[in-house]
């Protein structure tokens, strides 16, 4: 999408209805939601979508309150001017060629909602400035807040599109927070999530993500816990004991679901970034390397062939010679992690290269057969390996 194009042909407002008597304004609107206030995630999700000029506008002398609440996040980089009265919001609207998109600040807004809306509008001609009865009219509904009657302007006004928000989403009284946070968190997966992360790993992660969301804790701080946790499974492996391994294959089962969780909390909280990205990966793959390296050679001691050393070697080796193949695609798309641009679909090798092959692992730990696991491991990631150079080479000569 082009946004300068979106800037200029869009004006977007997010209107704040009135809480119920019982809360409040300012209250409501900071009340957290997955770890972060109300107003504040849906600026953000506004943001994020691709707008870059927003009105909040809100009949009520708590704006500055209101305001408080983001104006010192270092997140914000849009534009945010706020508008108290109805005189206010008329001064800002009058006289603008441009499409107005009202948001309904009851509701939680998507941002792959309003990516796939703005999409329909920039190819449209720049719109009509609405006449000074038009925006009488609709400042009225705004105030009244009446969601029919915004619906019966928005079919009379090509100029003017209101977005309530999804039925789901709507925020209407006290116990509706925790209905959206629970939301949110069931959602927090990835979309190439695979069936066995999905059942196995994010039934955890999730509810250790529901632990630490409310808590200062940062993402980067939970993937250098989960990294310590790896290296540690692999200092069991290596010592190659029934108990050592069993240990091990759970620290490394522990690590995989802190794994997933630091990318929820980064997701749910609006902190993903690159450098969280990169330190995930590298994390990831470093712990890979040693813990292949350390089964092999925990086996060839307990057991007393050599050929485990080097399967565990070769197994290593491949992981470590795929992560060099596949890792520069990684790391560019996850340099757009914030921007934007929607999600892209991973390819076939970035499904491939999941860690689902732990629990696995945990399996053949607990029966004492990590010497099946690692003849595995050792064919499986050669395999791979073979299919990444394949691949680059199919690419290379096109």
């Amino acid at each position: 999408m082009n946004q300068s194009t979106n800037t200029l042909r869009n004006i977007s407002v997010l209107h704040l209805p009135s809480p119920p008597k019982s809360c409040k304004t300012s209250d409501w609107y900071a009340s957290p939601i997955a770890g972060v206030p109300f107003l504040l995630r849906n600026v953000l999700s506004l943001q994020r979508s691709g707008i870059h000029d927003l009105i909040v506008y809100i009949d009520n002398e708590e704006i500055e309150k209101l305001a408080s609440i983001i104006k010192d996040d270092s997140r914000i980089t849009i534009k945010i001017h706020w508008a108290s009265n109805s005189e206010q919001l008329k001064e800002v609207l009058q006289n603008r060629e441009s499409q107005i998109l009202l948001f309904n600040g009851s509701a939680l807004h998507d941002k792959k909602e309003i990516r796939s809306l703005l999409k329909t509008f920039t190819q449209q001609e720049t719109a009509l400035p609405l006449t000074e009865d038009q925006l009488e009219s609709l400042i009225k509904k705004i105030q009244r807040n009446d969601k029919k009657e915004l619906n019966e302007f928005q079919e009379q006004t090509p100029s003017f599109t209101y977005i309530p928000g999804s039925a789901t989403a709507h925020i209407q009284e006290q116990k509706d927070f925790r209905f959206q946070h629970e939301r949110l968190l069931a959602g927090s997966g990835q979309n190439h999530d695979s069936l066995i992360t999905r059942l196995l790993s994010r039934s955890v992660s999730q509810k250790m993500t529901r632990l630490l969301l409310n808590t200062p804790v940062t993402p980067n701080q939970i993937t250098l816990f989960s990294f310590s946790m790896g290296i540690a499974s692999a200092t069991c492996f290596a010592l190659g004991t029934y108990p050592l391994n069993v240990f091990g294959g759970f620290s490394l089962l522990f690590s995989t679901w802190l794994d997933g969780t630091d990318g929820e909390i980064a997701r749910l909280k609006f902190m993903e970034s690159e450098l969280g990205g990169k330190l995930d990966i590298i994390c990831d793959n470093i712990v890979h390397f040693f813990v292949f390296g350390a089964i092999g050679w925990g086996v060839a001691t307990t057991t007393g062939d050599e050929t485990y050393l080097y399967l565990g070697g070769l197994a290593a080796f491949a992981s470590l010679a795929s992560f060099m193949l596949l890792g520069g695609s990684i790391f560019k798309k996850n340099s757009g992690a914030i921007s934007p641009a929607p999600d892209s679909e991973p390819s076939l090798a970035e499904k491939l290269a999941n860690r689902d092959f732990i629990n696995f692992l945990m399996l053949m730990a607990l029966i004492d057969q990590l010497m099946i696991f690692i003849t595995i491991a050792a064919i499986g990631a050669t395999v791979f390996t073979i299919y990444l150079v394949y691949l680059r080479l199919t690419q290379e000569s096109k």
